[in-house]
C-alpha cells in the first residue's frame, strides 16, 4: 500500500460524514477532520489541516463543493480534491472542469473508495 493519506471530509450528512471516516481509517489512512457544516467551514479549515486529500461533497450549503474546489485550487494548486456525489455525475462538464483528481458516487463503496485513495500521493510528494 502507498503511505498513509490524511484525508479532510467535508459531507453535510453527518450520518454518510462519519460512515467515510470510517472507511477511510479502515481504508489504512488517516481522517484529519470531518467538517458536516457546509462549505465554506471547508474552505476555513483546509489551511489549519493541511490535508493530503479531500472527499467533498458537491452538494453542500454555503458553497456548495464546486466553488470550494476552485477556492481550494486556487490557494494550492496542489490540492487534491475527490467529489462525491449521489446528485450529479462524474462526467458532467461542471465536475470535470474542476481540476478534482477524481470522483466517487454516492453510496460510497468501500473498495472504490479504496481504489481511488491508492492512486493519490501524500502532499508533500505531490508539491516536490
Amino acid at each position: 500500500m502507498a503511505r498513509s493519506l490524511r484525508v479532510l471530509i467535508a459531507d453535510d450528512d453527518r450520518e454518510l460524514a462519519a460512515a467515510m471516516a470510517e472507511y477511510v481509517r479502515e481504508c489504512g489512512h488517516e481522517p484529519v477532520a470531518v467538517i458536516t457544516g457546509g462549505g465554506l467551514e471547508v474552505i476555513r479549515r483546509y489551511g489549519q489541516y493541511q490535508p493530503d486529500v479531500v472527499l467533498l461533497d458537491i452538494m453542500m450549503p454555503r458553497f456548495n463543493g464546486l466553488t470550494v474546489c476552485h477556492a481550494l485550487i486556487s490557494r494550492d494548486p496542489a490540492a487534491q480534491i475527490v467529489f462525491v456525489s449521489g446528485q450529479v455525475d462524474g462526467t458532467h462538464p461542471f465536475v470535470t472542469g474542476t481540476g478534482a483528481v477524481g470522483f466517487l458516487a454516492k453510496p460510497i463503496n468501500r473498495e472504490d473508495l479504496r481504489d481511488m485513495l491508492d492512486k493519490l500521493q501524500p502532499q508533500a510528494l505531490v508539491a516536490s
